[in-house]
């Protein structure tokens, strides 16, 4: 066959194998019940393109033409004008156990495509993304290769262009070192300040019809994602941008091959509440890493430091001392509170530590493994063991860089059952790092973590179930030295920051005042909203280990603490009633056959509940609501107690800030 002709013959093969496989790696990825469509753009060969994504939510089009980039140091942007070479499907449907979460399991349930590219560089990158029923999450995977075992990642330049013009719920952030504790902005979409930096979630409204949050999960070996709106690149100006915080020597990412980038996940839904029902985001992460987890056992927990470090209002005994930490043992065991903590010195800001240098930031000398003269630790875990209460305690993160698993080896010896661990302030690579290198050796020593001062939750709690809490929140604590933490202000938490996950919040203050009579205070702080709202923060916020932050002597003998004391911290089932976003949220959830119901509002109205969750049956209902006059007295409750059934409906007037708090018991129990 002359030259000419095998050459011809080989073409015309080529693009018929070719031309099947193009179709199938730009065929649409549909969710399981088929209300979200993602569709795909991928490059032709000589191009310099990136490749795109789009997606709908029950036909309407949500997000257009987002690219997909990485920029390797010595290799450039390896996805621009990459071209695919392979793809594969597949599909999963299954149930996964949660441990002290929402719900007691997750649908873990979607379809996904994997498309290999190569890399005009010469690399290879794969793209995975998954379609659920609601959300989309794609991330990027690099694999082995035989000439390199690292690869630095200069940028991530994945984006979001987003579609009509939806009310952003933005939290800006000053800088990338930052706590994550800022107030949410609702701005038009296209008024979102340029190239600031925005948090995530971000939470986004079309209107009363579609509701979508942008977040992240499973980040781990990587930088944390801000988002930015950029307005410089043409007919890209509606778009968001990922930014990645960067490492000190201005990379964002240094790892080994393969690496696996944190999933960027687009929630999905067509009410708010349901953004809050969502298990993607632990379902995104791997299985559990620690083994046996027996010993994990949330609950309540006291928080000295919100209060002022006193018992019963007035300065007293020193908080540390041992006459102190019988009584508030004491307290928690008469009212079934699992755990006591104590955290610093009276006064100031000192830690339980040995340290020399005043203050909470490490010192020379600072040393974790060994309590501070004075400070009779033993002999307060004896008296603690006698009535069945556990210790929990605080660290400075820093004090425990270089010797993380020698200091959770002492913590241990020392009795402590779970610690907080605060001021990460950052979420570079080396700081996600350090954090998960906390949470390992902590379980590896049976001990329970909070972590504060940082970042959203992305589904570590599936990984690490010892990990009960993040803050990353402007919560009640701002409360002893500001006003900024009101009603409206926690709904917005609501809708933004708790979408990723649980949410610690210095919870539990008994001193509401109204607003005029407001006034920040370091000892014994008041709160704004009624005792009714504060009741359903409880309820309404994910929160395996909440605080009962104040002192013993605000609690006992007044109403709403019977509440406070019954109910549980974690759930087989939540169902969001209603909500409207900064203004109003109604959950229930089921622990066992029992329900409970909170309720958060930011202004006074009328809530009607349909009681449609409740199974067959009769129910026994006991209901803490805000008394008539609670506008003007914010702890008055009222109590009431009726029978109901699935078939029932309550009404139920709010106060300003208001709320109310429900059990609910089949009748036979």
């Amino acid at each position: 066959m002359p030259l000419f002709r095998r050459l011809r013959s080989w073409f015309v093969c080529a693009l018929i194998s070719l031309a099947p496989f193009v179709s199938a790696a730009q065929r649409p990825l549909t969710s399981p019940d088929g209300r979200i469509r993602v569709s795909f753009d991928w490059p032709a060969r000589r191009s310099t393109a990136l490749p795109r994504w789009s997606a709908s939510f029950r036909g309407q089009t949500v997000l257009k033409d987002c690219e997909l980039g990485l920029t390797l140091k010595d290799q450039g942007a390896v996805l621009a004008g990459a071209v695919p070479v392979s793809r594969s499907s597949r599909r999963v449907k299954e149930r996964i156990p949660v441990l002290h979460g929402r719900s007691d399991h997750a649908a873990n349930e979607f379809r996904e495509t994997r498309v290999a590219f190569d890399s005009p560089t010469g690399g290879r990158v794969d793209i995975v993304f998954r379609c659920f029923n609601d959300a989309v999450a794609f991330r990027y995977e690099l694999p082995a290769h035989p000439a390199m075992d690292s690869v630095t990642i200069l940028e991530e330049s994945s984006t979001f262009r987003l579609q009509g013009q939806p009310t952003a719920y933005a939290q800006y952030l000053e800088n990338y070192r930052t706590s994550h504790e800022h107030e949410v902005v609702a701005t038009p979409y296209h008024e979102l300040r340029p190239h600031a930096l925005l948090d995530t979630p971000l939470t986004l409204a079309w209107g009363q019809t579609i509701f979508a949050a942008i977040t992240e999960a499973s980040l781990r070996h990587y930088a944390g994602m801000a988002l930015s709106r950029v307005t410089d690149e043409g007919s890209q100006s509606d778009t968001l941008i990922s930014r990645l915080t960067p490492r000190p020597d201005g990379a964002k990412v240094v790892g080994r091959l393969p690496l696996l980038t944190p999933w960027r996940v687009v929630l999905l839904a067509e009410r708010p509440g349901a953004l809050l029902e969502s298990e993607t985001l632990y379902a995104l992460n791997d299985p559990c890493a620690i083994g046996d987890t027996s010993w994990i056992r949330p609950g309540k927990i006291t928080f000295h430091w919100w209060n002022g470090d006193v018992f019963d209002g007035q300065p007293g005994l020193p908080i540390l001392a041992y006459d102190t930490a019988v009584q508030y043992i004491d307290f928690c065991a008469r009212n079934g509170i699992p755990c006591h903590s104590m955290t610093s010195t009276e006064g100031v800001t000192t830690p339980w530590y040995f340290q020399t240098k005043p203050g909470v930031e490490p010192g020379p000398d600072t040393d974790v493994t060994r309590p501070r003269p004075g400070f009779e630790l033993e002999r307060i875990r004896q008296y603690a063991a006698t009535k069945g209460v556990r210790l929990w305690t605080w660290v400075h993160q820093a004090a425990l860089r270089g010797r993380v698993e020698e200091a959770f080896a002492a913590f241990e010896k020392m009795g402590w059952s779970g610690m907080m661990v605060d001021f990460f302030d950052h979420d570079d690579q080396d700081h996600v790092e350090f954090a998960e290198q906390i949470l390992a050796a902590a379980a590896r020593h049976h001990i329970l973590i909070h972590l504060h001062g940082v970042w959203k939750p992305t589904g570590w709690q599936r990984t690490y179930p010892n990990l009960m809490n993040h803050e990353g929140a402007l919560n009640l604590e701002y409360l002893k030295w500001s006003d900024r933490c009101t009603p409206a202000h926690n709904l917005n938490m609501a809708y933004t920051r708790l979408i990723a996950g649980p949410m610690d919040y210095h919870l539990g203050g008994f001193r509401a005042v109204t607003r005029a009579n407001f006034k920040p205070q370091n000892v014994a702080p008041l709160v704004l909203g009624t005792r009714a709202h504060m009741l359903g923060l409880y309820v309404c916020f994910d929160n395996p280990m909440p605080m009962v932050a104040d002192y013993p002597t605000a609690y006992e003998g007044q109403p709403g603490f019977d509440f406070l004391k019954l109910v549980p911290t974690y759930w087989d089932e939540t169902r969001v009633v209603s909500g409207e976003i900064g203004e109003s949220l109604v959950t229930a959830r089921r622990r066992g056959t029992v329900w409970y119901v909170g309720c958060l509002s930011a202004r006074p109205r009328q809530i009607t509940l349909p009681l449609a969750f409740l199974e067959r049956g009769r129910y026994q209902l006991t209901l803490w609501k805000d008394a008539p006059d609670a506008a003007r007295h914010p702890n008055h409750l009222e109590l009431a107690k009726q029978v109901v059934t699935s078939r029932s409906t309550l009404v139920i007037d709010v106060a300003e800030g208001g709320g109310f708090v429900a059990q609910l018991v089949p009748s036979d129990q």
